[in-house]
C-alpha cells in the first residue's frame, strides 16, 4: 500500500505515453501507454497487423510481437517493405537472398517475435519471461495478433474472450508493457469505415483503455 504522491515517484508507474509515429494519432489523441490495455480492432482483412507493424516499427522501443494470425516469411515481407521503401512483391524477390537483407532487417532489432499458431496465456507469461531473461529487462510494447488465436482453456468463446482480456490487462500492469491486441468485428456491421463498439467479438469492449 502506498499514497499516490509516492507512487508518482516511481519511473514505472504506468501510463507513459509510447512514441508518437503517426501525425494524424497525435492530432486525434490517440495515445498508447504502457501498463495499459490498447485495441486495434476491425473485420478480417482491414489492415491491422499492417498498422500494428508500423507502430511497432517506428516506435523504436524493445517490443515482444505473438504473431499468430501471420506467419514469418508474411511478416518479414511486409517489414522488409515498410523498412525499404520496395513494393511487397519486390521485397519478396529480396527475402530470397537474406545476406543481402540483413542489413535491412537490422533497423528492426528491437522486435522479437513469437509464431506459435495458438499460444495460450501461459505461453504468453512464458514469452515476457524469456524476454526479460535474455535482455533483463521487459518489453516496453507487447503486439498480440491476434485475440481470436489466443487458445482458450475450453470452455466457451466469448467468455473465454473476455477471460483473457482480464488475465491481458494484469500483464500490462505486472509489466508496465504497453499491450496492443488485435481483434476481429462482426462483419454484420458493414457501414462505414469503422465498425462501432458494439461489433466487437465477445463484446470485450470494457478493459482495454483506447
Amino acid at each position: 500500500m502506498r499514497t499516490l504522491t509516492r507512487a508518482v515517484k516511481r519511473n514505472d508507474i504506468g501510463g507513459e505515453p509510447l512514441p508518437a509515429v503517426f501525425d494524424t494519432f497525435g492530432k486525434n489523441k490517440i495515445v498508447i501507454r504502457r501498463s495499459e490495455v490498447s485495441m486495434i480492432a476491425g473485420q478480417p482483412g482491414a489492415g491491422k497487423s499492417t498498422l500494428a507493424l508500423a507502430l511497432a516499427l517506428r516506435m523504436q522501443v524493445p517490443t515482444l510481437y505473438i504473431c499468430a494470425d501471420t506467419n514469418a516469411h508474411t511478416m518479414a515481407m511486409r517489414l522488409l517493405s515498410m523498412i525499404t521503401g520496395k513494393s511487397q512483391d519486390e521485397s519478396e524477390v529480396l527475402l530470397q537472398n537474406p545476406e543481402q537483407i540483413r542489413p535491412e532487417l537490422a533497423k528492426a532489432g528491437h522486435l522479437f517475435w513469437s509464431f506459435e499458431s495458438a499460444p495460450s496465456l501461459d505461453d504468453l507469461d512464458e514469452e515476457v519471461q524469456a524476454f526479460e531473461e535474455v535482455w533483463g529487462i521487459p518489453p516496453e510494447l507487447i503486439v498480440l495478433d491476434n485475440l481470436s488465436d489466443l487458445a482458450s482453456d475450453g470452455g466457451e468463446e466469448w467468455s473465454g474472450l473476455r477471460s483473457a482480456m482480464k488475465e491481458i490487462k494484469f500483464l500490462a500492469r505486472e509489466t508496465n508493457a504497453a499491450v496492443l491486441v488485435l481483434h476481429h468485428t462482426s462483419e454484420a456491421f458493414d457501414k462505414g469505415p469503422c465498425p462501432p463498439r458494439a461489433a466487437l467479438q465477445g463484446k470485450v469492449a470494457q478493459l482495454p483503455a483506447l
